[in-house]
């Protein structure tokens, strides 16, 4: 695979703020999921003194931040300092959040995040009750739904008043339990105005659901290309210009590359990811996969820049695709599809 283009410093940087503090228990994460038999508290939360430490270091380059992807991050004690941040450095937040909206309640939530924010990314994995609260164990799918429906009138108020123009996003992992629910959840996402719906494939991170990747059986993928063939006519008929991303056709021949040989990664050289400690991460693979490519640094041991410059890094571009993880990573995209290649 050819090397990856390099940005001077990444639009959007990932800090994971909160790791180890989520209120659900989905059955896909490798931290909170039910089939974690240690959830014990290991990770602190990253100060917040860190993030401002980067965001500052590269702000002239910077357009987002994304807190917390591995806990929920409306639970972070400081979240309401990432919103000043966001606002003192002009930089957008990319919120992925499980639509629970704890502390504050969605209507106070919704105020103060619709003018600071690029995206919400909710997650949300069915329509039904029995396939929704399956696989996001905790969640009230009926609560969540109208929590949803709050956010859409915010982000339109503050559309209208030509604030910021918030996006919304479903978001969902695609898998064998909820194969035949993402068509409805489509239409639903459409229904209620929602600007884009995107996923991904499963990544393995407990033996117990190992069963519900669609990318492991021919007759399952079979059945998925039928899908994303069901969500362009879904599309079509509802005249939606919802935004379809991340949605495409399994090969048969090779069912853990989900993608061509064209497809490539848009993370590196791209983005970063700041862990709980400091280290920075070059994706945003599950943990046990991404140790796989080895210590990039810490931003509490030196400038976040130089380590983006080092030559490791820089070599890591190069040779990306020979590496394992790259080659069964479920979240390239096509080269002409992928920011700033």
């Amino acid at each position: 695979m050819s090397k990856l283009k390099k940005l001077k410093a990444p639009w959007r940087i990932t800090f994971d703020t909160n790791p180890d503090i989520c209120n659900l228990n989905c059955i896909m994460c490798d931290t909170h999921s039910i089939y974690n038999p240690n959830k014990t508290k290991k990770r602190k939360n990253l100060p917040i003194d860190v993030v401002e430490k980067v965001i500052s270091s590269v702000a002239e380059y910077l357009e987002e931040i994304i807190p917390s992807t591995m806990g929920e991050p409306l639970l972070y004690k400081d979240f309401p300092k990432i919103i000043e941040l966001a606002k003192k450095y002009n930089v957008k937040i990319n919120l992925t959040t499980n639509g629970t909206f704890p502390i504050l309640g969605v209507e106070e939530w919704a105020k103060l995040l619709m003018p600071v924010v690029s995206d919400i990314k909710v997650s949300i994995n069915g329509v039904s009750k029995e396939i929704a609260e399956s696989i996001m164990v905790g969640i009230d799918i009926e609560k969540q739904i109208e929590n949803i429906k709050v956010l859409i009138k915010h982000r339109d108020l503050v559309r209208k008043k030509g604030i910021n123009y918030p996006t919304i996003t479903f978001q969902a992992t695609f898998m064998k339990k909820n194969l035949y629910e993402l068509p409805k959840l489509l239409k639903l996402a459409i229904q209620l105005g929602v600007d884009r719906f995107k996923g991904h494939h499963l990544w393995i991170t407990w033996e117990e659901i190992k069963d519900e990747d669609l990318r492991n059986n021919k007759e399952l993928i079979e059945e998925w290309n039928k899908i994303v063939d069901e969500f362009y006519k879904i599309k079509e008929k509802y005249n939606s210009d919802i935004k379809l991303d991340n949605i495409y056709k399994l090969g048969n021949t090779n069912s853990q590359k989900v993608n061509r040989e064209d497809f490539i990664c848009p993370f590196l050289g791209k983005e970063a990811w700041i862990n709980w400690d400091g280290q920075f991460n070059v994706c945003c693979a599950p943990d046990n996969l991404r140790k796989n490519f080895g210590y990039f640094g810490n931003v509490l041991e030196e400038d976040f820049l130089t380590l983006w410059n080092s030559e490791k890094y820089n070599n890591l571009l190069k040779i990306w695709g020979n590496n394992p993880v790259c080659q069964m990573c479920n979240m390239k995209k096509p080269r002409n599809q992928v920011k700033y290649e």
